[in-house]
């Protein structure tokens, strides 16, 4: 029996342009939150003007036991940077076509009722948060991936009423004028070692693997070891786009491969012009120098009981609660 004592309370940001019937969307959240003996939900709606920031902090400021993201990319990178550093646990409920945090944490993608249950029942663990500075000096932060050229022009060249019709082929479509591009310069510092100027297509900073349709761009990177894996796509004039998607399938890196991979806490790069920048798969303007970082476990977020593998992920535990003991010793 649940008692007043017990309740908990739920916060969730929504966007509501991600749904056709917004009313039939709560209300399978608050079917969930009854049956899960917790409170009724707390709506916080995003704007075409704000993401999630000013809801997020709303919800925080309502004292939520949990905060959950009921959107896009851009909804689950806004609620995410207001959480990060908090104890506050992060629940998702994906929508929209994309939801790559919750492909890569082997969250449910087609089931809002599962999603729910898994936010309310599930277990807490702790994943790293990337940052990301760029030109005009401010902060900001992605749970996926940060990159600047070939990724982010293709984000801004992808229509969102064709991504809604025909899922990843959207990002295909928009790809081929983003291919006429030519490339850039880059010079890179790993960790502060620098490297040698190099001519790519991209550097794409990654916080796990898989960053578009399923695709394992950034070989072994997961979301909880403190590390990002920093891949550039170098042009390859032998092989083309063959000697691309060869690389991905072989995870071939290094040598004469098109893509190169660094593992590292912190990359630096100046480009010889300005180029796009884009975070979880938002523009954000055009940049000729920046700075990838990674905050490792800052973000809290809620897992299956007992929780699958996962590319995402390289363990699953559950946070530790804390005892009475360690508790009485503070």
């Amino acid at each position: 029996m649940t008692t007043e004592q017990d309740r908990r309370t739920l916060a969730v940001v929504i966007n509501p342009s991600k749904f056709d019937d917004v009313d039939a969307a709560k209300a399978t959240v608050a079917d969930g939150a009854r049956r899960a003996g917790w409170d009724e939900p707390l709506w916080f709606e995003t704007s075409i003007e704000d993401a999630g920031t000013a809801a997020a902090h709303s919800a925080l400021d309502a004292d939520a036991d949990l905060v959950c993201a009921m959107g896009g990319d851009g909804t689950v990178r806004a609620v995410a940077a207001v959480l990060r550093g908090t104890s506050v646990p992060y629940g998702l409920l994906p929508s929209g076509t994309g939801n790559l945090l919750a492909r890569n944490l082997g969250l449910p993608i087609n089931s809002l009722e599962d999603a729910v249950e898994v936010a309310l029942l599930g277990q807490d663990h702790a994943i790293d948060v990337g940052t990301a500075t760029f030109d005009d000096g401010e902060e900001r932060v992605f749970v996926v991936m940060g990159g600047v050229g070939l990724d982010a022009e293709i984000m801004d060249k992808t229509d969102d009423d064709l991504k809604k019709k025909v899922g990843w082929g959207a990002y295909v479509a928009a790809s081929a004028p983003a291919l006429l591009k030519g490339g850039f310069e880059a010079t890179l510092s790993i960790d502060g070692e620098p490297e040698d100027p190099q001519k790519c297509l991209m550097v794409l900073a990654c916080n796990c693997s898989s960053v578009v349709a399923n695709i394992e761009l950034a070989t072994g990177a997961v979301l909880d070891d403190g590390d990002l894996e920093l891949v550039m796509l170098r042009p390859n004039v032998v092989a083309g786009w063959v000697g691309v998607a060869i690389d991905v399938a072989t995870g071939n890196r290094n040598g004469l491969a098109s893509l190169k991979q660094w593992s590292g806490r912190e990359f630096e790069f100046s480009l010889d012009g300005p180029v796009l920048a884009e975070l979880d798969g938002d523009p954000v303007g055009e940049t000729t120098s920046g700075r990838f970082g990674v905050d490792p476990g800052a973000l809290i977020v809620r897992l299956p009981v007992p929780t699958p593998k996962s590319p995402g992920l390289s363990r699953a535990e559950a946070l530790e609660p804390e005892t009475d003991d360690a508790a009485e010793s503070d």
